[in-house]
């Protein structure tokens, strides 16, 4: 499961690539911070550190990731069509709000709980003295990581609530034009 879930997490990528060109109206750093942290603890929490799959936070988080992505793909599969319906539209941008603090709180708690795996193993860390006369920490690396989690949560979330409403607005004003 973990393999099929890092293959389509990693095609997220393409996310990113046309948020870039224009290919989508998504910022592209928006979408960047998005797919990256997803990307990290895929690959860098979840496929070295197998001791944790078990663990009810991966479960809850990618359910959260799954849910997201089933009705954003839905909503714009739908919108290629110009055949969105308003449930469509409302869950898309709704869900969000709870969706975003469970998957989050599964990605930080994934990233946390391998913290004591990591520091017994040293995995990805590297001591001084070596070769290369460097050092690297990798559980200060991800709790530096984690840190960074704090200043854009919060701007995340109220980008999307700005949309949320923005959407919503346009989208109950585009239903009663329908209507008449």
């Amino acid at each position: 499961a973990v393999v099929s879930t890092q293959s389509t997490g990693t095609l997220a990528l393409l996310e990113i690539l046309h948020a870039a060109i224009g290919l989508v109206r998504s910022s592209p750093m928006t979408t960047f911070i998005q797919v990256q942290s997803r990307l990290v603890v895929l690959w860098l929490v979840l496929d070295p550190v197998s001791e944790v799959h078990g663990y009810s936070n991966v479960p809850m988080m990618i359910i959260a990731w799954c849910i997201a992505e089933i009705v954003r793909y839905w909503y714009y599969a739908l919108s290629l069509v110009d055949k969105v319906p308003y449930l469509l539209t409302w869950c898309r941008y709704s869900f969000f709000t709870f969706l975003y603090p469970i998957g989050v709180s599964g990605e930080l708690l994934t990233i946390y709980s391998i913290l004591p795996i990591i520091t017994a193993t040293g995995l990805f860390s590297l001591s001084l003295p070596n070769k290369w006369n460097v050092s690297f920490n990798y559980p200060i690396f991800l709790m530096l990581y984690m840190a960074g989690y704090v200043p854009y949560l919060p701007k995340l979330y109220m980008h999307m609530l700005k949309q949320r409403s923005k959407m919503l607005g346009k989208a109950a004003a585009d239903g009663e034009k329908k209507a008449n």
